[in-house]
C-alpha cells in the first residue's frame, strides 16, 4: 500500500520506529527520484574560480548507484602547467562505524587525463603561465577554447539510463541557435532545451543531430555530440559544416 507518515517529535524519549521512519523516508525518496538515473552529476556542482582555486558549488552526484551530497562549496588550488589538468571527484571505499556506513568523494586535480573507475570528471583545462582560469563562457564556441578555459565536454551529467551533456553546454547552444533557427526541427529542439534549462537526454541530442545533419544512425560520444552541435549551429548561421573532427585526450579539437 502507499503510505504518508509524518514522525511526531513529542517531549518523550524518541522511539526506534520514528528513527527508522526518518531513515527510510530519505532512502525511499532518493531511490524513487534518482533510481533510473545513470552515474554523473545530478544537480548543482557548478564550477567557480577564486584566488587560484577551482571548485564546485553544492550539489548532488551519483556514483556506483549511490547519491553523494556536497553542502556548500569545495575547492582545490591549481597552477599553470600548459598541459591538460583534470578536476575530478575521487571516490573512496566504504567506511563503517557503529552508527554509519559512510562513502565519501574528494576533489582532486590530476594531470592523468584518463578517468579511472573510482573517479568522475568535473572539467579539464590547460592554463598558461600568467593567465587566469575562466569558468564562464561568452558563447558556444568559447566553450571549446583550448587554453585558460575550463572544458566541460567530458563531464558526465546524469540522465535516465545513460549520462548526457552538461546543461551548461546545451543552454549555450540553444540560446545561440534559437534566434537564427528557421527549420521546425531546430526550433522544436531549442525550445525543448530552453524549457528544460538545458537538461536533454543523450538520445534526444543524438537523434536530433542524426536527423539535422543526415548522419549515420550510430552512437556518439560526448566529443562527437559537441562537435556535431557546433556543425548544426554553424549551418544555422549560414556557414559551412566543419568536416575535420579529431580527438585528443578525450577532447574534441576543431
Amino acid at each position: 500500500m502507499f503510505e504518508y507518515k509524518i514522525p511526531q517529535f513529542n517531549p518523550a524519549p524518541m522511539r526506534r520506529e520514528i528513527l527508522e521512519a526518518l531513515r527510510d523516508l530519505s532512502y525511499t525518496e532518493q531511490t524513487a527520484r534518482y533510481g533510473e538515473y545513470s552515474d554523473g552529476v545530478l544537480v548543482g556542482c557548478a564550477l567557480f574560480e577564486r584566488d587560484m582555486n577551482i571548485g564546485v558549488t553544492g550539489g548532488l552526484v551519483k556514483y556506483a548507484g549511490r547519491v553523494y551530497a556536497l553542502k556548500g562549496r569545495d575547492s582545490v588550488p591549481y597552477r599553470p602547467t600548459d598541459a591538460w589538468t583534470v578536476l575530478k571527484i575521487r571516490f573512496g571505499g566504504e567506511e563503517k562505524t557503529r552508527d554509519f556506513l559512510r562513502y565519501t568523494g574528494n576533489l582532486a586535480l590530476d594531470d592523468n587525463t584518463n578517468v579511472l573507475p573510482n573517479e568522475m570528471e568535473l572539467g579539464r583545462f590547460k592554463l598558461k603561465q600568467g593567465s587566469r582560469l575562466r569558468t564562464e563562457y561568452t558563447d558556444f564556441r568559447d566553450m571549446e577554447t583550448e587554453y585558460d578555459t575550463v572544458n566541460l565536454i567530458g563531464v558526465p551529467y546524469a540522465g535516465i539510463g545513460e549520462p548526457t551533456l552538461s546543461p551548461v553546454i546545451m543552454t549555450h547552444f540553444a540560446k545561440e541557435a534559437y534566434p537564427c533557427a528557421s527549420e521546425p526541427l531546430d526550433i522544436a529542439f531549442c525550445t525543448a532545451c530552453l524549457a528544460g534549462n538545458g537538461v536533454m537526454s543523450r538520445e534526444s541530442i543524438r537523434l536530433y543531430l542524426i536527423r539535422r545533419l543526415k548522419l549515420p544512425d550510430k552512437p556518439l560520444d560526448n566529443a562527437e555530440l559537441h562537435g556535431r552541435l557546433a556543425d548544426a549551429l554553424a549551418e544555422m548561421k549560414g556557414g559551412a559544416r566543419r568536416e575535420t573532427h579529431r580527438e585528443s585526450d578525450g577532447i574534441l579539437l576543431l
